[in-house]
C-alpha cells in the first residue's frame, strides 16, 4: 500500500490509497488519517479509486475513524471507482455511514 496527500483546497487532505488496503497495512492506514487529523484540517477525503483490495481490518478502520473525526466534527468521505472495492463498501453498506462519492 502506498500513500499520496494533496491539499488543494484549504482545511482538505486527500489521501489517495494505492494498492492492497488489509490487515497487513493498517498502522500505516490508521497513522495516514491520524496525521490528517492532527494538522487541523476540517474534511479528509479517503480516494480508494487505486485499491486493488480491501478487507474487514481496513473497513473496521474507517468506520473507527468515520466515529473519532464525526467527535472531532472533522467530515470523512470516500472516492472509489466501480469495481470490486466499491462492491465491497456497498456490501456493507459504508455508504450508509459516509459518502461514498465516484472517482474523477
Amino acid at each position: 500500500m502506498e500513500i499520496t496527500r494533496k491539499g488543494l483546497n484549504p482545511g482538505e487532505i486527500t489521501l489517495i490509497i494505492t494498492g492492497q488496503l488489509d490487515f497487513m497495512v493498517r498502522k500505516d492506514f490508521q497513522a495516514a488519517i491520524q496525521e490528517a487529523q492532527a494538522e487541523g484540517t476540517t474534511h479528509i477525503i479517503m480516494d480508494f479509486s487505486q485499491v486493488s483490495f480491501i478487507d474487514c481490518a481496513a473497513v473496521g478502520i474507517l468506520v473507527r475513524a468515520k466515529q473519532e473525526l464525526a467527535d472531532a466534527q472533522i467530515r470523512l468521505s470516500l472516492r472509489t471507482a466501480p469495481g470490486r472495492v466499491f462492491d465491497v463498501l456497498k456490501l456493507l453498506h459504508v455508504d450508509k455511514m459516509l459518502p461514498v462519492a465516484p472517482a474523477n
